[in-house]
Order: structure tokens, then sequence, then C-alpha cells
């Protein structure tokens, strides 16, 4: 399922939400090294240079890199993008491939990077629909120290699963399942129009709650498979915007409940 637009309208302009989704595609467009883009009847096709593999992995998060300290060596580097092999992470040292990188401020970088247009599209869509309104609700800032500290414990759990990996964990997905994760919290029956593939395309509303929670489960199905997804930084990130959402509820309910009583209006005579 993919959600298109949600019915739950917001008070305010998200300002937050359509300056990280600028952020996003001007530094694909304008800062990632120029890709090819062919079109066609049948898509978009990208051919990605090596300018571009290797400014990824000069300015992405990678597991080996944070959990060693250092940037890849340049064995390190032969191994996983000539030999093929994505956990090529060993203790020897030797000549550092990008010696001048620091790696836990590429840690925040990797989230505003994407590898196609249509990772950046479908990043960038689910960003708008449940982003407005978390936004909207809880103010601008709260919005964007959800997205970034959930970004960065998305990057963390992913390395956590597997620290020997030395492929870059590319995409702010992880920032936007936070976001997603806290919907859900706040927004659990609110109606999203989704396009859903099963067989035929197939255009309904379907509740929150059932679209974010598929959603979620799905990520496990990357478990067994080869597709190449980050499904750790996504079910670490999601988690973590559940819980944010969770304490919100609270702290309003707290609120509601120190509120005085209401006056009742003095009757007419």
């Amino acid at each position: 399922m993919i959600p298109m637009a949600d019915e739950n309208p917001v008070r305010h302009f998200p300002w937050c939400t359509v300056l990280l989704i600028l952020t996003c595609t001007v530094v694909y467009f304008g800062v990632q090294p120029f890709k090819a883009i062919h079109f066609s009847w049948s898509g978009i096709a990208e051919s990605v240079s090596v300018n571009d593999q290797r400014f990824v992995v000069d300015h992405a998060g990678i597991p080996c890199e944070l959990v060693r300290g250092r940037p890849l060596t340049e064995q390190e580097y032969e191994d996983t993008f000539d030999n093929g092999n994505a956990d090529a992470c060993t203790h020897g040292s030797g000549p550092e491939h990008d010696p001048g990188k620091n790696v836990y401020f590429a840690a925040f970088l990797t989230m505003f990077l994407h590898v196609s247009i249509p990772h950046l599209f479908g990043n960038m869509l689910f960003l708008w629909v449940f982003g407005n309104n978390i936004e909207d609700r809880k103010g601008w800032w709260r919005f964007l120290l959800l997205y970034l500290v959930g970004g960065a414990i998305a990057t963390a759990t992913q390395v956590a699963i597997d620290p020997s990996s030395t492929v870059p964990i590319i995409g702010a997905s992880g920032a936007i399942a936070a976001v997603m994760g806290a919907y859900l919290v706040c927004y659990p029956k609110a109606r999203v129009k989704s396009i859903i593939f099963f067989g035929p395309i197939l255009l309904r509303k379907v509740t929150a709650q059932w679209l974010l929670v598929i959603w979620f489960l799905l990520q496990f199905e990357y478990v067994a498979s080869t597709a190449g997804v980050a499904w750790g930084a996504h079910v670490g990130g999601f988690s973590f915007g559940i819980l944010v959402g969770l304490y919100w509820r609270l702290r309003e309910r707290a609120g509601r409940r120190a509120l005085p009583p209401p006056v009742a209006a003095p009757v007419p005579a």
C-alpha cells in the first residue's frame, strides 16, 4: 500500500516538513554527483557513476566505520565494491579510503542522501503525508527533534543488527519511520487515501492504524530476502516514534486533567 494523502487537515502550514523535503531534493539533484537519467515509456532508468558511488561511501554512514571509529580501508572498499563482499569489515589496519571522513557526522548526513529518484520520491511522499500533521500538532521544533533523533536511532539499530557491514546506510526512511510511528499513536483512526497493489491496482481509503501496522510487519519480510533494504533502521525508527507518541499522549492527558473544571454559565433570571 502506498499512501497518497490523508483526510486529516492541518491548522498551520508545515514549514519544517516542506524544508526537509526541499533539502533532500536539493541534495540529491544539486549536491550528489550527476547521474545519467533516461526517460522511457517503461519508467526512469538511472546509471550510477563511479564518482557517485565514491561520494556516497565518503559521506554516508557505514556500520563498520561507526563500530571501528574510522573510515573504510582501501582493502575493505575494494572487497565490498569490487568483489561484492558486503561484510568486509576487518580488525586490520591499512590505508584509509577517505582519511578526512568524520564517520559520526556522516551518520547525520546519511539521512539526506538517496540512491535513486524512486527512492527519493517514495520517502518524500511518506514524509509529506504523515509529517505535516505531527508538525501541526506538536510544533516544528518537536517535530524536527523527532525526525533527527529518530533517524539517529534508526541508524544505530541497523548498526547493532549488522555491525560488520561495509555497505552505506542511505536515506531518510529511518527518520520518516519515526514520524510514522508517532502518527500511528496520535492519529490511529485517520483515513488515508492509498494505492493498493493486490493483483489489480486499487485506490482505497484505509485507517492509518491498518496501513502503518501492515507497513511495519512487512519490514520483517526483508530479513530473509536479498532486497538490500535497511529493515532494522525502519523498525528502530518506527519503534522510537511509537514511544515518543505515547509520551506525548500521556503528557496531553495529564495537561487536560490539570485544567480547572469548567464554570457553569449563570442562568438568566
